[in-house]
């Protein structure tokens, strides 16, 4: 595979972690939240706001199904898992790595401005709820997981580098 996915909770570093591998490996890399953003001129918020969870699902589905996935690190929303049809793309077009982190520690990253960040399912499930929805469904669709507890991002991105030399 010459392309890689990153999934988790929002939160988990998908966007640092996927940036700076990207230039690490000299490929393009994707924000499918920034893609999203662009294409529509609105952000998740406005998107779940205006028109609700379901239309944001269907732009990211749409949007992740349109791309080319040479040489590309992608970071999609969390809420990419709801997509079988995505999913299944990009099972076989990329390596998923699922980042992990425990359940308190996103909890920790996102603050308390939760209903600001477009989060698909938060307002029916709130934070633990979705967490533990998804949690077994990144690890079913992952190709590899890293526990990220306690990892600089140097170290995460080491051992993406050591998923993809094998």
């Amino acid at each position: 595979m010459n392309s890689v996915t990153l999934i988790g909770m929002p939160g988990a570093g998908k966007s640092t972690i996927g940036r700076r591998l990207a230039g690490q490996l000299g490929f393009r890399f994707i924000d499918l939240d920034v893609l999203i953003k662009e294409k529509e001129d609105k952000s998740h918020t406005q998107i779940v706001k205006e028109k609700g969870d379901a239309e944001l699902l269907r732009l990211e589905e749409t949007y992740t199904l349109a791309l080319d996935f040479m040489k590309t690190v992608f970071s999609p929303g969390g809420s990419i898992i709801y997509s079988p049809l995505a999913m299944e793309k990009l099972r076989s077009e990329t390596t998923i790595i699922y980042l992990e982190l425990p359940f308190l520690e996103i909890k920790k990253r996102l603050g308390l401005n939760l209903e600001h960040r477009g989060i698909v399912g938060l307002g029916k499930n709130g934070l633990e709820g979705l967490y533990k929805e998804r949690a077994p469904l990144y690890r079913r669709f992952a190709h590899r997981t890293i526990d990220c507890r306690d990892l600089s991002d140097k170290e995460v991105i080491k051992r993406i580098y050591e998923i993809l030399q094998h």
